[in-house]
């Protein structure tokens, strides 16, 4: 165990390391497909109608699990302007590599900083209602991030789950932080945590699924999937639709599980795309999957974007558009924030292309003094029919949904997070902690 420890935690430390560095040597190899270069090789998949039908914009009252606001569009109005900002005391480095996502129920934020200091904010104004340690001795979260869901009673009552990245989770009461329940697992979390119904759903890294009662913290089930020796970090969850659970898994490979049980109904592997620098070779799905209608959306890191049937596991399409953000959904559009800076809005039903944005591949790429190292954009994220998108520079990129075209910027800093949209607010999250509203 302790061998597989140390070569799971120096493949996470090269993972991360990578994403400082790139080759510039080109992978040649048959049936791998670059959509970046050739605009030719995109002419199959694309649609000239670039009305993305959205849903109608509706406010969001809850979060309960990280990125569940990726299927709404959700209600804000345009120009944002500043409400708060407030320290959370923590930041992106080298022992750090992500931040939690927080969440957000009854009008306040729930934030779990990087050093196991569980927030909870009033939403309005910012003030900072309590902050307690609920994970101790947490030097660095280099193994995973630590993250958090929560559940929202008939009668008001908050509970708050988190998972220290590790080996710890805890059920914490949302009105004064006080600990419920608590539960040690023999073997380090992989991934996010999911709040459904009576029980929380989460992954670890050696390709178990379990299933555990929110009241007690007992185990209800667990099921091996397996685990791929080149697994990469990741803090994409479980997923449920239609009592099936989508667990996304090492290799390209996910699952459909039974809600009742967790019996393995039936899997799929998406193939990675060689000719995609080093970091996305693995194919590991590190973007939260999607559900809408009856289908299954998965992105790969390695650079495909699929279409499954849930209920049969038909592929319904599958194309060469990948990346390491969970993307949106709202009508007849799936936004996906592409391996080196394409942005792409995809008809849902058929997988062709409504518009695309070529935005750049690389960080210092013509600097003489600065290591070229490649773009990572955070988003998209869809807010009053808009896309925000955001670059290394901190720079907020609002984007008309219908067709692509830019019609705004927003200062902010760079992100550590995607902006975060609910109850007629934007959350944004940046590298050195702070979080900042704005409405």
């Amino acid at each position: 165990f302790i061998s597989l420890m140390q070569n799971k935690n120096l493949l996470i430390i090269t993972f991360v390391l990578l994403l400082g560095c790139s080759s510039d040597k080109d992978t040649k190899l048959q049936n791998a497909v670059n959509i970046f270069n050739n605009d030719n090789e995109l002419l199959s998949i694309i649609n000239q109608k670039q009305d993305a039908k959205l849903d109608v914009v509706r406010d969001i009252k809850n979060i309960f699990n990280a990125k569940s606001y990726n299927l709404t569009n959700s209600f804000i109005k345009f120009p944002l302007s500043k409400s708060w900002q407030v320290n959370t005391n923590q930041m992106i480095d080298d022992k750090n590599p992500y931040l939690p996502d927080p969440i957000y129920l009854s009008q306040n934020l729930f934030l779990l900083n990087n050093y196991g200091i569980l927030y909870k904010i009033e939403a309005n104004n910012g003030k900072v209602i309590w902050n307690k340690s609920i994970f101790k001795n947490l030097e660095n979260t280099i193994i995973g991030t630590p993250a958090l869901s929560g559940k929202l009673s008939n009668d008001g009552k908050v509970t708050i789950y988190a998972h220290n990245g590790y080996d710890e989770i805890r059920a914490i009461n949302g009105d004064n932080g006080e600990l419920i329940w608590k539960k040690k697992h023999y073997l380090p979390i992989r991934g996010g945590i999911t709040s459904y119904k009576n029980s929380i759903l989460i992954s670890d890294f050696d390709g178990n699924i379990l299933s555990i009662n929110n009241e007690n913290g007992t185990t209800n089930w667990s099921v091996f999937l397996g685990s791929d020796y080149n697994s990469v970090y990741t803090s994409a969850r479980p997923v449920v639709a239609q009592n099936k659970i989508i667990v996304p898994g090492t290799g390209g490979a996910f699952f459909i599980l039974s809600g009742d049980d967790g019996q393995v109904l039936w899997n799929e592997n998406i193939s990675s795309n060689k000719q995609l620098p080093k970091i996305f070779h693995s194919g590991d799905i590190i973007a939260n999957p999607i559900y809408h209608d009856g289908v299954v959306y998965i992105v790969s890191q390695s650079g495909f974007t699929a279409a499954f049937d849930i209920d049969t596991s038909e592929e319904l399409w599958n194309i060469p558009v990948g990346g390491i953000e969970t993307p949106t959904l709202s009508g007849a559009t799936i936004f996906v924030n592409g391996n080196m800076g394409l942005l792409a809005a995809i008809d849902i039903s058929s997988g062709k292309l409504r518009w695309k944005k070529k935005y750049p591949s690389y960080v210092n790429e013509n600097s003489l003094f600065s290591d070229k190292k490649v773009a990572i954009y955070k988003g998209p994220t869809l807010a009053g029919s808009k896309i925000l998108l955001s670059n290394l520079e901190g720079k907020i990129i609002i984007i008309d949904a219908n067709n692509g075209n830019e019609i705004n910027t927003l200062d902010i800093n760079e992100l550590a997070l995607a902006p975060i949209p609910v109850d007629k607010k934007i959350f944004f999250l940046t590298k050195k902690g702070k979080l900042l509203a704005y409405k």
